[in-house]
């Protein structure tokens, strides 16, 4: 592999106080990787879009309008970067899950972050040289770029080909340029806060060649193992569920506008990182932008509507959050999560109901004396039957 070139930015703020107006619901920080080789094109499109959009002034995604027109220009300039061959990797910090006064101070949040950022690039590629955009007064860009090459980089005798320098991408490296503008992109995907109605149509573009992480970082491993060769069920799963959050999206007339909002960004998750369970509060916020009055208990009825109505939405026992299932750990972690709780349900009827006979002399018998209960005694007497076969 040749010199890999690496141009980090970032979107939001450190900013922890997210009552505050303006305040950024996520971080996201960036890397655009580049080969050596592919430097000189790189240098020479990048020129050709700041002088096509940007009036030859440098590329930067906040230069961008918010509305429909300014949209349309960032979805030509990623067309237009698509033209260079790179790869993005990314981390979209959830703020509101950050704990502990340290991390509330900018520097150190700079330094945790940018240091689990990091340490993926000398643990896979071996020559690199990595172009951060600097942030900060300069004792702070010294200290960081200090920390960054003592606690990351690594470099030694075996491994001398790689550097860390922050650097102004409008002079000193206009390449990072392209980081910025992609960092932006992605955070009107996955930032809550500042996220765009249209967020779909830049994912389309980026996808195939972005990799994701979240912080806190999230464990997927249900409780269910399911070997190797139920794949095929895995994909089967996965494209029935999609097609059914597609026919319920081009069929919105059955469901609130809400509702549509919830499924949207279910299913945008759902193409994005189909293994993430997203929280109640992240959908809330998201479906808030447009109708500010959204709240968890409409969330439940948007969910129930369009489960009700065949959509494949699940929630996983002993996990929080909603998800498009993709596996079949998600339909059997979705299945004991209703099924620890209807048992219960049903037990605790049960034995109400059997008090009642009881003490009544089977005098009070609700369930055998009144017919629309007759489901439920059946499921009373099932489970009856199942317990005689584990005692």
């Amino acid at each position: 592999m040749q010199h890999l070139h690496i141009f980090v930015d970032e979107f939001g703020n450190t900013h922890l106080n997210l009552e505050k107006t303006g305040t950024f619901s996520h971080y996201v920080l960036t890397a655009v990787l580049i080969e050596e080789g592919k430097l000189e094109q790189a240098r020479a499109l990048r020129s050709a879009i700041s002088q096509q959009y940007f009036q030859g002034h440098p590329i930067k995604s906040s230069r961008l309008s918010n509305d429909d027109a300014g949209f349309r220009k960032r979805l030509a300039i990623l067309k237009e970067m698509r033209q260079l061959d790179f790869l993005v990797l990314s981390l979209v910090i959830n703020k509101s899950k950050i704990t502990g006064e340290g991390l509330g101070q900018k520097d150190i949040f700079y330094k945790y972050f940018n240091r689990i950022f990091l340490k993926q690039f000398p643990q896979n590629f071996t020559a690199f040289s990595i172009h951060a955009d600097g942030v900060g007064w300069p004792e702070f860009k010294r200290d960081l770029h200090h920390y960054i090459h003592n606690k990351v980089i690594q470099r030694d005798l075996f491994t001398p080909d790689r550097t860390y320098q922050l650097v102004e991408d409008r002079l000193e490296e206009p390449l990072g340029q392209i980081a910025d503008f992609i960092s932006g992109c992605l955070g009107k995907i996955y930032c809550t806060s500042h996220s765009h109605e249209k967020a779909a149509f830049l994912f389309d573009l980026l996808h195939d060649r972005t990799f994701v992480d979240f912080f806190p970082f999230e464990k997927t491993d249900f409780s269910l193992a399911i070997p190797e060769r139920d794949q095929e069920k895995n994909e089967l799963i996965a494209k029935i569920a999609a097609a059914s959050a597609r026919e319920a999206l081009a069929g919105g007339h059955k469901f609130s506008d809400e509702a549509q909002a919830v499924l949207q960004y279910l299913y945008l998750m759902f193409r994005t990182a189909p293994d993430r369970l997203v929280e109640k509060y992240e959908i809330i916020d998201k479906v808030k932008i447009a109708y500010p009055n959204f709240t968890e208990q409409q969330l439940r009825v948007c969910i129930q509507h369009l489960r009700d109505n065949g959509v494949l939405i699940v929630s996983i026992q002993g996990k929080s959050g909603y998800k498009i299932p993709d596996r079949v750990e998600d339909i059997a972690g979705f299945y004991n999560r209703y099924l620890n709780s209807i048992v219960p349900m049903i037990n605790r009827i049960n034995i109400c109901n059997r008090k009642l006979m009881v003490s009544s002399l089977q005098e009070v018998d609700m369930l055998s004396a009144n017919a629309s209960y007759s489901l439920l005694h059946e499921l009373i007497k099932a489970l009856d039957k199942d317990k005689q076969s584990l005692y």
